[in-house]
């Protein structure tokens, strides 16, 4: 387990370190703590070292995007391939197509129905996570997200008596569904 851990640690401060100059921070994000804590929850979950390793480039690519979302409420373009490859790992070729389709579907519904509402990154994401979970996880991973996001956001901003208009960055929420429905697999 230690190789797994140094593994992800010596990844992580590299992506902290891009991280750093794609968004010009002049603090340390470390987002290093949270991939470590993924790897060790991995390890915990998982004996197949092809999981291990697929599902922490997955969380890597989710915690990356969910600090930039955070940051900037902009999803990188190249996220949803970068899953998509991440999935080739061990790949359920139907299952991950049929995940495809279907699991971005709601959120195309919904953004197609309230303007301003869920954006085109998100939809692209859920696009790369329903393609590496498959339909039935890739649908939990939205469940678990969404309701999270409702609760969390919906308390916030009451608490802190804000317009519930007002966007929220909706990928920690959708990523952390994302890597709790893969410990599922």
């Amino acid at each position: 387990m230690e190789k797994y851990i140094i593994f992800a640690a010596a990844v992580s401060i590299l992506i902290d370190i891009i991280l750093m100059k794609y968004l010009h921070l002049d603090k340390y994000p470390y987002t290093v703590i949270i991939n470590i804590l993924a790897m060790l929850i991995l390890t915990k979950t998982f004996d197949n070292s092809i999981m291990i390793f697929k599902g922490f480039l997955f969380s890597m690519i989710l915690i990356f995007t969910a600090y930039v979302d955070f940051k900037t409420k902009i999803i990188p373009n190249m996220v949803h391939i970068l899953i998509i490859l991440v999935s080739l790992i061990n790949i359920n070729l139907y299952q991950s197509l049929a995940g495809a389709i279907i699991v971005p579907f709601p959120f195309l519904i919904a953004a197609l129905l309230k303007e301003g509402g869920i954006g085109g990154g998100d939809i692209k994401l859920m696009t790369g996570i329903g393609f590496l979970l498959g339909i039935k996880n890739g649908l939990i991973a939205a469940i678990i997200g969404l309701t999270t996001a409702v609760i969390i956001n919906g308390v916030y901003y009451k608490l802190k008596e804000k317009d519930r208009n007002i966007s929220f960055p909706l990928v920690p929420y959708l990523g952390t569904g994302g890597f709790l429905s893969f410990l599922l697999h």
